[in-house]
């Protein structure tokens, strides 16, 4: 069954008020009130937003519509001579024909309606129902009496009838509130009651004094309340700010760690070796992507890095030696920071190799022309090769043969290259030359010494004449190439097995003392 949400007597109420509470809701359903005299929650023209509006706002606007009438001071009400129900007026909200008619006036244009007794209990405020029954019962010129009132006392409708008025009165003070608002009512009362022309004064006075003081103390408490309410808020926010403090503290930690756990980690340090070895290559940039996707890149680190951005690491790298990647504002610092350090380190030492390959192609190694020019050869396909000119190349050929006429660095060789010439030799004997000693070895380079001489102390001499290592690596070295040459003598006399167990034996009783 359809409910209905606006009656047509409501509807009218409504649209008459409508000028004095300029309510911006209430004026933008009005078009649809003045087509529609009834609306139901069935009513096909309503939407479902308007539908809602009425449900929600309907009783809110009834009441703040019945404030804003008041009886006509002058004829507030009239009885009807006729018996004839078809010589009376109709009232403007029912339209029923009504025999005791109470004219009323909107308070903000004065506009004069007529309503019946019972639309006048229906929708207007406790204020006229009251002077309604003292004007019909008592004095006719109530109303005109209680205009003169409220024009010399405000406050008396406020005492009467706002049942809001001071709302942050403490609790202990209700009964002096109740106390005022009784005497001034039984006051109010008396006087409208008689027709008279004095206002009572001196009867009000007690109780508009109280209520004075009352108003000062809701005053006071509403301050006081303001003030708590802001140190509550003031308070909360900065609640609220250091929870938030907290939280970002926490989440930096844990991005700390995060990033100290994945700088720590191998597999980290292992893929940055390997797009450091690659970017020293000055690979063009397609070929430099198609051999980065060969390396297996840390799940943790495909969140923070992709092949573009490495891909302009490189270019920056290849054209400047370093990496700052001011372009890639997303790319955390540390990353960058971390290859650019992995990478200029490689370089400088795929620079000291190279230095010391070329070096020893030219002077430190015995070679024949042909054993020369293979090597310098194979040296200039690299990258640090391609820096040098075909006359620099021409000059290194020929060096080893002009140095005894003039053993003089040729001027027009790049001055890097000079001074690394003049490093090496500031490190030959009187006589003979010895190679430039590289200041690492790998695996299999000490392969390379291992499988070429016959025994250890010919390995060592080797190694010695090759290899410049810092003296932790080279003792390391060492006893690893002196293990190996007992491994494989046990391995050829048919002792490994004993031998395994001996030493099993004897590391043991070293644990046992």
């Amino acid at each position: 069954m359809a409910t209905t949400i606006l009656t047509p007597a409501e509807n009218r109420f409504l649209q008459l008020s409508q000028p004095a509470l300029q309510l911006t809701e209430l004026t933008r359903v009005m078009p649809l009130l003045r087509d529609h005299p009834t609306i139901k929650d069935s009513s096909d023209f309503l939407s479902r937003s308007t539908r809602q509006l009425l449900l929600d706002q309907r009783v809110n606007w009834l009441v703040q519509g019945s404030d804003v009438w008041k009886l006509l001071a002058r004829l507030p009400y009239a009885i009807n001579a006729s018996d004839r129900r078809a010589d009376w007026h109709h009232c403007s909200l029912c339209h029923k024909p009504v025999r005791y008619e109470y004219h009323v006036v909107l308070r903000t244009d004065g506009h004069e309606i007529l309503v019946g007794s019972e639309c006048v209990k229906k929708f207007m405020s406790d204020e006229m129902q009251y002077l309604m029954t003292i004007t019909t019962e008592d004095n006719f010129h109530a109303v005109a009496q209680y205009d003169d009132l409220t024009a010399q006392y405000p406050q008396v409708p406020e005492i009467l009838w706002d049942q809001k008025a001071l709302p942050h009165l403490p609790q202990q003070h209700r009964r002096r509130q109740h106390w005022v608002k009784n005497g001034t009512k039984t006051t109010v009362t008396g006087y409208l009651k008689h027709r008279q022309q004095t206002l009572p004064e001196t009867q009000l006075s007690p109780y508009l004094a109280e209520y004075t003081q009352l108003q000062a103390v809701d005053r006071q408490m509403a301050e006081r309340q303001q003030v708590q309410q802001q140190h509550a808020v003031q308070q909360q926010a900065q609640l609220a700010e250091k929870e938030a403090a907290a939280a970002w503290q926490a989440a930096d930690q844990a991005q700390l760690t995060a990033e100290q756990q994945l700088r720590a980690s191998t597999s980290y340090q292992t893929y940055l070796q390997a797009v450091a070895a690659l970017m020293v290559q000055h690979l063009p940039l397609p070929q430099f992507k198609q051999r980065l996707r060969g390396i297996t890149m840390p799940p943790a680190l495909g969140q923070l890095v992709n092949s573009y951005q490495l891909g302009v690491m490189a270019t920056e790298f290849a054209r400047a030696g370093q990496i700052t990647a001011t372009r890639l504002q997303i790319v955390p610092r540390y990353l960058v920071a971390d290859l650019n350090r992995f990478s200029r380190q490689l370089a400088a030492q795929r620079q000291r190799d190279w230095d010391d390959d070329v070096f020893n192609a030219a002077l430190g190694f015995e070679l024949t022309a042909d054993q020369r020019r293979q090597r310098l050869t194979q040296l200039r396909d690299c990258w640090e090769g391609r820096q040098l000119s075909d006359a620099c190349y021409a000059t290194l050929l020929r060096l080893r043969e002009s140095w005894q006429q003039s053993p003089v660095i040729p001027a027009t060789w790049p001055e890097k290259l000079r001074q690394a010439f003049q490093v090496r030799l500031a490190e030959q004997p009187a006589t003979g030359w010895v190679p430039a000693k590289k200041n690492h070895v790998t695996p299999s380079q000490l392969r390379q010494l291992i499988t070429s001489q016959a025994d250890f102390a010919t390995v060592v001499a080797q190694y010695h004449r090759l290899y410049a290592l810092p003296t932790a690596t080279e003792a390391v070295t060492l006893s690893a190439l002196h293990r190996y040459y007992l491994v494989k003598a046990d391995q050829r006399a048919g002792r490994a097995k004993a031998t395994a167990k001996l030493v099993t034996e004897l590391l043991k009783e070293t644990v046992d003392d």
